[in-house]
């Protein structure tokens, strides 16, 4: 806003920029006797036109953030919910008491480089980020600003790559015998990762009703979660995720196998996974899962690591892309293609000898030729 005073009139005028429908437009009077008037005209005028809820201007980060996350409670997955709360102190801690009105990209480059200098990883500050910008898109649409300045801010790499650390087929095998022959309570969500691709929570979340073993097939339907000692049954996350896969052959024998010996032993259970008639923490069997690879002389891994072994091994035995991201119940092919397929040395390997093979093919029967 600019106010120019004129010592010929006596007077003052005004003239400030407003942003309408994404043009950058500016509006002019003069005749003022007072600067205070002039500036309460320009002020008043620019959030009409701009269309700004009253009090906007008076409105901290902080206490938008927390009117805006009330609007997502009954929304959100309770692990979601969770994830943007925390985001949602780092967030405050840095620029909470910057005026909403006010809030430049620049405050928020300042605090992402901030939250990497205090060694968050990369993955979490973008995480936070998003959080933040998916929030301003509220308010705009609430017209509590006209822009959203978290567009273009740049999060430092990290130094050190997280690596997924996938099981090949041998290392696979020697788990899931091991479990079986120990008669282990991870197996069956272990089994069912592995060999299926379920998530943890999907695991947990599957119950017998979800099995219909005339048709060999189960649904995945079901979210089991653990958040802050609460437990909660849901619906799977997507439509995408709400998937059907088979069961025939060696995975329905290993159910049915389970299921009966639940049975005789006088567990009636509702959900495939239970022990002694109860879910176990979701954080439990990861932990159990870690321990039980150290015991044994396995390669340790995350739970959901089993998910992304059972991805690169359907991979490198020929599965396709898209069927391969309904098998993993993804949105989008490209999540597929941009987790599994640009690293894998295994898939890169087979792809140029396929090559070479085809074109190297005839010179090597030349070279076995006998000299005459």
């Amino acid at each position: 806003m600019q106010i120019t005073y004129d010592k010929t009139k006596k007077t003052y005028s005004c003239r400030f920029w407003y942003y309408k429908n994404g043009k950058k437009k500016s509006k002019y009077k003069s005749g003022f006797k007072r600067k205070k008037d002039a500036q309460e005209w320009g002020i008043n005028e620019k959030r009409k036109l701009e269309r700004l809820q009253v009090g906007s201007d008076k409105l901290t980060v902080e206490q938008f953030l927390e009117r805006w996350i009330k609007t997502k409670e009954s929304k959100l997955s309770p692990t979601t919910l969770r994830g943007y709360k925390v985001n949602i102190k780092h967030i405050n801690r840095h620029i909470g008491n910057i005026l909403l009105s006010k809030l430049r990209l620049i405050d928020i480059q300042e605090m992402a480089d901030e939250l990497r200098n205090s060694g968050l990883k990369h993955r979490t500050v973008k995480y936070v980020c998003r959080t933040l910008h998916a929030a301003l898109e509220y308010a705009i649409k609430n017209e509590y600003i006209t822009s959203n300045p978290c567009k273009g801010v740049e999060i430092a790499k990290d130094e050190e790559q997280f690596e997924v650390k996938v099981y090949d087929a041998d290392n696979l095998r020697k788990l899931l015998l091991l479990l079986k022959e120990q008669e282990h309570p991870l197996y069956i969500p272990v089994l069912l990762a592995s060999m299926r691709g379920l998530r943890r929570g999907e695991c947990l979340g599957l119950r017998w009703s979800d099995i219909d073993f005339e048709k060999g097939i189960m649904h995945i339907r079901n979210n089991y979660v653990v958040v802050n000692g609460q437990a909660y049954h849901k619906p799977v996350k997507t439509s995408d995720s709400n998937r059907v896969t088979s069961i025939a052959g060696f995975i329905q024998d290993e159910l049915l196998e389970y299921r009966e010996r639940m049975k005789k032993a006088g567990q009636i259970q509702t959900y495939v996974c239970e022990v002694d008639g109860k879910l176990p923490d979701p954080s439990h069997i990861s932990r159990q899962l870690k321990s039980f690879q150290k015991a044994n002389g396995l390669p340790e891994c995350r739970f959901h690591d089993l998910r992304h072994s059972f991805a690169v091994l359907q991979l490198e035995s020929g599965t396709d892309l898209d069927t391969l991201k309904r098998l993993l119940g993804h949105s989008k092919i490209s999540i597929t293609s941009d987790l599994y397929l640009h690293s894998n040395l295994n898939l890169l390997k087979k792809a140029t000898n396929n090559l070479d093979n085809i074109i190297t093919l005839e010179g090597k029967k030349d070279k076995n030729k006998k000299v005459e």
